[in-house]
Protein backbone atom coordinates (compact mmCIF):
# COMPACT_ATOMS: atom_id res chain seq x y z
CA UNK A 1 0.00 0.00 0.00
CA UNK A 2 2.92 2.35 0.38
CA UNK A 3 3.35 2.63 -3.40
CA UNK A 4 -0.07 4.32 -3.81
CA UNK A 5 0.33 8.02 -4.42
CA UNK A 6 -2.68 9.80 -2.93
CA UNK A 7 -2.46 13.51 -3.62
CA UNK A 8 -5.18 16.09 -3.65
CA UNK A 9 -5.95 17.49 -7.10
CA UNK A 10 -4.51 20.88 -7.97
CA UNK A 11 -7.35 22.81 -9.49
CA UNK A 12 -7.60 24.07 -12.17
CA UNK A 13 -4.44 22.34 -13.40
CA UNK A 14 -6.02 18.89 -12.98
CA UNK A 15 -9.47 19.74 -14.38
CA UNK A 16 -8.67 18.07 -17.71
CA UNK A 17 -8.72 14.68 -15.95
CA UNK A 18 -12.52 14.86 -15.67
CA UNK A 19 -12.72 14.37 -19.44
CA UNK A 20 -10.84 11.08 -19.15
CA UNK A 21 -13.95 9.73 -17.40
CA UNK A 22 -16.62 11.93 -18.97
CA UNK A 23 -15.96 11.69 -22.70
CA UNK A 24 -17.57 14.73 -24.39
CA UNK A 25 -17.89 12.88 -27.69
CA UNK A 26 -20.35 10.56 -26.00
CA UNK A 27 -21.94 12.63 -23.21
CA UNK A 28 -21.97 16.30 -24.25
CA UNK A 29 -25.21 16.26 -26.26
CA UNK A 30 -27.19 14.17 -23.72
CA UNK A 31 -26.04 16.52 -20.95
CA UNK A 32 -27.08 19.58 -22.97
CA UNK A 33 -30.46 17.99 -23.80
CA UNK A 34 -31.00 17.23 -20.11
CA UNK A 35 -30.19 20.85 -19.23
CA UNK A 36 -32.62 22.04 -21.92
CA UNK A 37 -35.40 19.80 -20.58
CA UNK A 38 -34.78 20.99 -17.02
CA UNK A 39 -34.88 24.63 -18.16
CA UNK A 40 -38.11 24.12 -20.11
CA UNK A 41 -39.81 22.34 -17.21
CA UNK A 42 -38.63 24.99 -14.76
CA UNK A 43 -39.96 27.79 -16.97
CA UNK A 44 -43.28 25.98 -17.43
CA UNK A 45 -43.68 25.60 -13.67
CA UNK A 46 -42.76 29.22 -12.97
CA UNK A 47 -45.16 30.54 -15.63
CA UNK A 48 -47.91 28.20 -14.38
CA UNK A 49 -47.48 29.63 -10.88
CA UNK A 50 -48.09 33.12 -12.28
CA UNK A 51 -44.58 34.52 -11.97
CA UNK A 52 -44.23 35.18 -15.71
CA UNK A 53 -44.30 38.46 -17.51
CA UNK A 54 -47.22 40.66 -16.54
Amino acid sequence: MSDVNITKPKNPEDDWKVWLVLNPAKWLMPILFAVLIIALVLHAVVFEMGFGWA
